[in-house]
């Protein structure tokens, strides 16, 4: 039986013979997707499945596009995979969810803010720097507006980064906290099962939680791309 001091305790994984789990987990996540696009009998008898869910998913990447964001299809959808195979297996038992640490959600979007940016800046310098003026800023405001959109162009990595980690920790928390209560009442019958009831549809919640933040993730590196581009 694992206890726990705090209810933060479960974002702090242990390590397996000098290994943290966290990397191992990442390991996990990262290969199953190497085995579903080998040539097994799995991919061959769910192929249909597999290539409708990319097709559905680049619908919803890239529902308002244009044709300099389009070669940029093939990284999206690998990230949007890659995230949402994180969030999901981070809701089975005994397994971790990285994407609920800062440190992997800033290794992740801070790299691909960054170099969104320096491609953008780099191609259309002129452009990039218009955007710190909104069109019709009256003259006397242009000062004020360049300060306000250079500390919103800076807190785009930051709230790529948070909004991930922020919303899947919000939501483990809850499944932990519930849990444990529902444990605490286990002989209590007439609290027990309406609980259980609660917690499922909680689990619920975080399966669709855990889908939408891995789509908020691509959506905003899509917007991003189509500013600089």
């Amino acid at each position: 039986m694992i206890i726990f001091s705090s209810i933060f305790d479960q974002f702090y994984p242990d390590s397996l013979f000098f290994i943290p789990v966290s990397f191992l987990c990442l390991l996990i996540n990262i290969s199953w997707c190497f085995f579903l696009i080998s040539n097994s009998w799995f991919l061959g008898r769910y192929q249909v499945f597999w290539l409708n869910f990319v097709n559905t998913s680049l619908g919803l990447i890239f529902q308002t596009t244009s044709r300099g964001t389009s070669p940029w299809g093939g990284l999206l959808i690998t990230i949007f995979i890659f995230i949402l195979s994180i969030n999901l297996l981070g809701l089975f038992p005994y397994n971790f969810t990285n994407t609920s640490h800062i440190s992997i959600t800033f290794s992740l979007g801070f790299p691909l803010w960054f170099g969104v940016n320096i491609f953008g800046f780099y191609s259309s310098f002129n452009v990039r720097l218009s955007h710190f003026v909104p069109q019709g800023t009256p003259f006397i405001l242009i000062p004020l507006m360049v300060w306000i959109e250079t500390l919103s162009f800076f807190a785009q990595p930051l709230a790529l980064g948070l909004r991930l980690a922020a919303n899947l920790t919000a939501g483990h928390l809850l499944i932990f906290l519930l849990s444990t209560t529902i444990w605490s009442f286990i002989n209590v019958y007439y609290v027990f099962f309406p609980l259980c009831f609660v917690f499922l549809l909680l689990f619920i919640l975080e399966i669709a939680v855990a889908c939408i933040q891995a789509y908020v993730f691509v959506a905003l590196i899509h917007f991003y791309l189509q500013e600089n581009l």
